[in-house]
């Protein structure tokens, strides 16, 4: 047997639970419409979050892509509804 590391620590046993209760259920509540919600306010603040979109192969139902990729660059969009000025 070898010989025993020395710690200057308290190491874990595991006993108790290291999340409080609610927080999983928080996470996973907010996981739908909120986080798309967010994901696309980083988008307009010029940010480049990846997103999740339908895959075209049956292999892959899902792929990971950029923002930019998606729904283009937010600065050229960003005077899409608009229309033109009156100067020009």
């Amino acid at each position: 047997m070898g010989k025993k590391k020395i710690r200057k620590a308290l190491t874990s046993k595991s006993q108790r639970r290291s999340v409080v209760n609610g927080v999983k259920e928080a996470r996973s509540a907010r996981a739908g419409i909120e986080s798309a919600l967010n994901k696309i306010a980083a988008w307009k603040k010029g940010l480049n979050p990846w997103i999740t979109v339908r895959g075209i192969s049956k292999n892959m139902p899902f792929v990971k892509k950029r923002a930019n990729e998606v729904y283009g660059d937010p600065r050229a969009t960003s005077n899409l509804y608009k229309g033109k000025s009156s100067d020009e």
